[in-house]
């Protein structure tokens, strides 16, 4: 029964590789547009947490109850130019105080901000809601209690304004929002002010998400490209076993983006472990049809090898769903994720392999296509 459907499917990949080209172009296409969808999504530590542990289960209960925050920090640091210049020599100097309670006033009426602290904020809390405007009393103030201690460094080069912001905060809103705060309020000679925190890292690793998945799909493709023209000795069948990775990553990512999964920091290299993987499926379908090809038409060759070669590539594929879906068994969640995602891009790389592949090669040795080029260029200069 099985090999008879097989021998079906093969009649008809043979028998119509245009059509099949055309279905391929159209999934394609719908596959990108869904891939454009996909959304970086922030990685909490929670997510990497077992949530069947009492103690964690807890923690979350908590947090789901009272909420939690996140901790962003305006680093102040002492960056003189000019030797003997009048330029803020410490963090304690009036104007540096001064210019981190304007930090505070304006990032206070910052969007989904709870509460902001910083040095000036505990001088303030000491003198009835004044800032001191003595660098000896702060110095004093300084030496006396240990209340700066949290938000002035030892050397005094360097102190933080602690900004407190919901657990759901926007992050891509609140560096812009914060950025224009740093740009708006003039810093005093001698001083340079930037974002910190572990928040702040979390956008970090957003952004790196799209960048560092072209790259490394990039340096896979290239390297993946080198082997297999170097094995295969020959352009066409070179790159014809490429579109199995091509294909199968995009319509992997075009699930992923259809069911609106999104990626994270850990699950953002498993395109190119699909490619590693998914190049499997073309070199069987390519490496089986030269060897049947001597003495066959190539829809001979290409019927042959695709029933010899579809239950090993469905094995192989049902294996590695197996080992993938073995991820998702562990206590660390994101595991699952990407190992889900593998599993998709195994199976897109499989059908690809016994779609694209075998209608590229059937067109390609069947119909010359310089002898066509040829003959349609004289047709149009008649």
């Amino acid at each position: 029964m099985i090999n008879k459907l097989i021998e079906k499917y093969s009649g008809f990949i043979t028998r119509r590789p245009f059509i099949v080209l055309v279905l391929v172009v159209l999934i394609t296409v719908f596959s990108i547009q869904m891939a454009g969808t996909i959304q970086t999504k922030k990685t909490e530590m929670r997510d990497f947490l077992p949530k069947d542990v009492e103690a964690i289960g807890t923690l979350f209960a908590v947090e789901d109850e009272f909420g939690s925050t996140n901790i962003v920090y305006l680093v102040v640091e002492v960056d003189p130019q000019y030797t003997g210049s009048d330029e803020v020599p410490d963090v304690r100097d009036p104007r540096a105080i001064r210019y981190m309670n304007q930090l505070s006033d304006l990032a206070l009426h910052t969007q989904d901000v709870l509460e902001v602290t910083s040095p000036a904020s505990v001088l303030k809390s000491i003198n009835d809601g004044r800032l001191l405007e003595s660098r000896r009393d702060i110095q004093e103030i300084t030496y006396k209690n240990g209340l700066l201690d949290s938000y002035v460094s030892k050397d005094y080069a360097l102190a933080l304004v602690k900004v407190k912001t919901t657990d759901d905060v926007d992050l891509e809103n609140l560096e812009r929002e914060l950025d224009k705060i740093i740009a708006q309020v003039p810093e005093p000679p001698g001083i340079k002010t930037s974002l910190g925190g572990s928040v702040m890292e979390s956008r970090v690793m957003e952004e790196s998400i799209g960048p560092d998945m072209a790259r490394t799909s990039l340096y896979s493709l290239v390297g993946i490209l080198a082997i297999i023209l170097l094995l295969f000795r020959s352009i066409k069948y070179g790159f014809t076993p490429m579109t199995t990775i091509i294909f199968g990553s995009i319509w992997a990512m075009g699930y992923v983006g259809l069911i609106g999964m999104g990626l994270t920091s850990q699950t953002s290299g498993v395109l190119s472990m699909i490619m590693g993987i998914g190049i499997d499926f073309g070199i069987q379908v390519v490496t089986r049809y030269r060897l049947e090809l001597p003495g066959k038409s190539p829809e001979e060759a290409m019927a042959v090898s695709l029933n010899n070669v579809m239950i090993p590539m469905s094995t192989t594929t049902l294996a590695a769903l197996i080992g993938f879906g073995a991820m998702s068994l562990g206590k660390l969640t994101f595991l699952a994720d990407m190992g889900t995602i593998m599993g998709y891009g195994v199976v897109a790389s499989m059908l690809a392999a016994i779609t694209i592949v075998p209608a590229l090669i059937v067109i390609f040795d069947k119909f010359n296509i310089k002898t066509m080029y040829e003959k349609l260029t004289n047709r149009l200069e008649v």
